[in-house]
């Protein structure tokens, strides 16, 4: 199994909720304020044990993808510092089935 994470950009709580609330099915949403990587590792632990998934994987991708985008990452941090209080960067991890149901609900909307 391949995980993937990705980054959206910054929206508030509201905006969060209702993209989990909207698409339960597919990857799983969170929100971050400030991000840290300790903070992504706890949130990837918690998704792999709510999904059942391999704790390594997830691990190994999460940091992955902190890496190869670690100069976006910066810039989201930036951009947060300068964001009002309730704003959040949005990211999401899932699988590749994940994002592909993600994908086809946004076709079905």
């Amino acid at each position: 199994m391949t995980l993937l994470l990705q980054f959206f950009g910054i929206s508030d709580s509201l905006h969060l909720f209702e993209l989990e609330q909207r698409y339960p099915r597919g990857p799983v949403f969170a929100g971050f304020r400030p991000c840290q990587l300790d903070r992504l590792l706890s949130w990837g632990q918690q998704t792999a044990q709510m999904r059942c998934w391999d704790l390594d994987l997830v691990h190994q991708a999460v940091l992955q993808g902190w890496l190869e985008r670690e100069e976006l990452i910066r810039q989201w941090q930036r951009r947060l510092l300068e964001s009002p209080a309730d704003q959040l960067l949005v990211t999401g991890l899932g699988n590749e089935r994940d994002w592909q149901q993600r994908c086809e609900q946004l076709f079905d909307a």
